[in-house]
């Protein structure tokens, strides 16, 4: 698996953004990942309370080509939506190739679409170099949860902590583009992860915090994050 491309779930990108160097350039697999999160948030905002399983199927095709797709439950709050939980569905695709032994690039799109709320519904595109344990990607969206144009930067690392252990740190920027009020400022989110595979399993607990959002009637993450994910 090259890396991660979903909009969501950056505690998993972190744990899987050093695998962006390993993709190959003509390889054909299918994986698949069922999580459990102690809370399902992303970019700064909760978007389900409590114990949250999600599920993730990936496949690389020939020359870098790859597709796949994301599902968890969400709970929207705000715009007269009443803490409805509902589906999130995202599918996303592109390539990713090395320019050299220890630098790839990768670029795609994604589409996330949710079951009862459809004016939530956005697609982003997306482009990002990655180095073995560092990336730096940059997401496009023309209409950011169906509002303005955005863009968000995310940086991520993971760093060999011992034969087992690793850190996972994240970064990330969001940046209003138009489309939205004089309220909407710049904002930021900060996961860092301790991480560990068992087996099959890949467990992970860190902390979590953000700088602003601008989806201020979503709730703010709970600072403290677990997760474990089978791979299969």
């Amino acid at each position: 698996m090259p890396t991660d491309r979903r909009h969501h779930d950056t505690a998993f990108t972190l744990a899987a953004c050093f695998l962006l160097s390993t993709a190959g350039p003509a390889r054909c697999q299918t994986s698949a990942d069922l999580t459990l999160v102690s809370e399902y948030a992303a970019r700064g905002v909760s978007l389900h309370r409590g114990l949250t399983p999600q599920l993730r199927v990936e496949h690389d095709g020939d020359a870098g080509w790859y597709g796949g797709a994301f599902a968890s439950p969400v709970t929207f709050h705000g715009h007269d939506q009443g803490g409805r939980t509902q589906g999130q569905l995202t599918v996303y695709g592109g390539r990713a190739l090395r320019l050299t032994p220890s630098l790839s690039w990768d670029a795609g799109v994604t589409r996330n679409g949710y079951t009862r709320d459809g004016a939530w519904n956005f697609h982003e595109f997306y482009a990002g170099l990655a180095l073995q344990r560092a990336s730096a990607r940059l997401f496009y969206s023309p209409s950011y949860y169906g509002e303005g144009r955005s863009l968000y930067l995310d940086l991520s690392g993971a760093y060999p902590l011992g034969d087992r252990l690793r850190l996972a740190v994240h970064a990330g920027l969001w940046h209003p583009m138009g489309g939205y009020d004089e309220a909407a400022k710049n904002g930021g989110d900060m996961p860092v992860a301790l991480v560990t595979d068992v087996g099959d399993f890949t467990v992970q607990a860190g902390w979590q915090a953000r700088w602003r959002s601008y989806l201020t009637e979503f709730p703010k993450p709970r600072a403290l994050t677990a997760s474990v994910s089978l791979h299969f």
